[in-house]
């Protein structure tokens, strides 16, 4: 049997060395690795190794949670604790709301609060050579976003190669179904692997 986190892993690594793709006169150097929501734990327990092969490839691998990113932007807003006090058991429709604010700076005040857009920039802007970022946990950005996102805010920004593990299904050849069941969201600027 085929197993398809493995195959899309070695397809990422090809990606990854040819290096007009990383040239400055291409597309920003995201890739979007495709695997079904289920096999997100599998993903989890085989980063390891997967980490120590692109460190023999020679780049310096750096992971990073998007669950721990999208907590520092809601913990540095202080406002947690009293959403909480302010629902009732099983209803979160206030905090979902409050979440969505916090997440979602406001580009219009000098003095916003750190949004995870703001978060983001300086590891996706961080060109320290051979320097390979890997994201994960891109379930967590639902209900407050879709990945999609991510490519809007930095488009022609990303500066150092970035894989976001994006847990969906593929529809074609640039389109994706966040999670497998949002609609399809087609037309992604990014290099797709996987999915297929």
């Amino acid at each position: 049997m085929i197993d398809a986190l493995e195959t899309t892993f070695e397809a990422l690594r090809e990606a990854l060395g040819d290096s007009q793709r990383l040239a400055p006169t291409h597309a920003d150097p995201f890739y979007n690795f495709i695997h079904d929501p289920r096999q997100t734990l599998t993903l989890h327990q085989r980063l390891p190794r997967w980490r120590a092969a692109l460190e023999h490839d020679g780049w310096r691998v750096e992971v990073r949670s998007l669950r721990e990113v999208l907590w520092s932007v809601v913990d540095a807003s202080g406002r947690w604790d009293d959403w909480m006090e302010g629902e009732s058991p099983g209803e979160y429709r206030e905090a979902n709301r409050s979440m969505r604010d916090v997440l979602n700076e406001d580009k219009q005040k000098p003095r916003a609060r750190p949004g995870l857009a703001r978060t983001l920039a300086p590891l996706l802007q961080d060109e320290t050579p051979r320097r390979l970022l890997l994201l994960t946990d891109a379930a967590l950005l639902h209900p407050w976003f879709r990945v999609r996102m991510l490519e809007t805010w930095f488009h022609d920004a990303i500066r150092c190669p970035t894989v976001l593990f994006y847990p969906g299904r593929r529809s074609g050849q640039f389109g994706l179904h966040f999670l497998g069941f949002y609609p399809e969201d087609g037309n992604y600027r990014s290099t797709i692997v996987g999915g297929a």
